[in-house]
């Protein structure tokens, strides 16, 4: 399995020339500064249902109630053939191990949130759908993270996501020979401080979930999915900076005893300044890995919260 975590990404966005009127629509955060860390798989769901380049654009409508995807010059109906593609297609990319989707925005096939959805005949459409494909992945696969391609231009929405994906990652890694009751608890174990730092809450919630799917018997495969499922929910909010220094804190108790005075007081400094917005994540922690790594602390729980996205990427330079 490659160390690389592996993502779908709307081929568009990649600067494939696969949109309706012949242009691509790349988003050089993937393709340039993503690129060397995840292995990315373009799809163009369109494309996949058999339509052409140049084409019409297609959009979403809600007749009597019910959602459809249609060319609106002459009517045709891709509702089936989308939702036919989309199931077969979502399946095969969850089995071909991906970690996350990053979805074009405002697309009646891929786009994640504010969709124009055409009801009846009205003319003016509501802001309120979501692609079909989109919708029918999201469905399907609640435990893979998503978002939509406009967020990433804010640091936080994409460090956020990367986190997830790498999140994500691990846990398919460590169920790579299957799953048991002592793998599930170790990856547990193993993310204690990456789920405090992001959602406080699951970590305990997590705990209590595995505990009570064994009690009741439930098959491992099956308590490993609705871990994963139930932590990427928990995960879905953007975490606060307060949570994080908390966090840090927490590991700065693990080696403080070793420091001398001064060195404690620039660490202290360092993480109540990024508390409070003046400083970066980067600055505090780096220092914590600098330390990590002079004493020799090879803990994963320890490791998977100072990288839980890689630090070479530099994202955190901008968190």
């Amino acid at each position: 399995m490659s160390e690389r975590p592996k993502i779908a990404v709307s081929a568009c966005l990649v600067g494939q020339k696969v949109r309706h009127n012949g242009d691509a629509a790349e988003s050089r955060v993937l393709t340039t500064e993503w690129a060397n860390y995840l292995e990315i798989l373009p799809i163009c769901p369109e494309i996949g249902i058999g339509m052409e380049v140049p084409r019409s654009k297609i959009r979403l409508t809600k007749i009597d109630g019910k959602l459809g995807l249609v060319n609106p010059n002459d009517g045709e109906d891709f509702t089936n053939k989308m939702l036919s593609y989309a199931e077969t297609q979502s399946d095969l990319l969850a089995f071909e191990g991906i970690c996350g989707f990053v979805f074009n925005n405002d697309s009646a096939s891929c786009g994640l949130e504010s969709v124009n959805v055409y009801h009846d005949d009205n003319p003016t459409p509501t802001q309120n759908g979501r692609g079909l494909f989109a919708m029918v992945f999201t469905s399907l696969n609640p435990h893979i993270p998503v978002i939509n391609e406009a967020r990433l231009s804010d640091p936080r929405q994409a460090e956020h996501f990367l986190a997830r994906v790498h999140f994500h990652n691990e846990w398919k890694k460590s169920g790579q020979k299957g799953w048991d009751a002592g793998k599930i608890m170790r990856f547990h174990n193993e993310n204690k401080l990456f789920l405090l730092s992001r959602a406080p809450l699951m970590k305990r919630l997590l705990g209590r979930l595995i505990a009570t799917r064994f009690d009741e018997g439930t098959h491992p495969e099956n308590v490993a999915l609705e871990y994963i499922t139930e932590a990427q929910k928990g995960l879905q909010t953007l975490t606060k900076n307060g949570r994080i220094a908390h966090t840090m804190e927490r590991v700065f108790g693990r080696f403080s005893n070793q420091l001398s005075k001064t060195e404690k007081q620039e660490v202290v400094k360092l993480i109540h300044g990024f508390r409070e917005g003046v400083l970066p994540r980067s600055a505090p922690l780096d220092m914590l890995n600098q330390y990590l790594t002079r004493y020799n602390m090879d803990d994963k729980n320890l490791n998977r919260f100072i990288t839980s996205v890689p630090l070479e990427m530099e994202l955190m330079a901008n968190v």
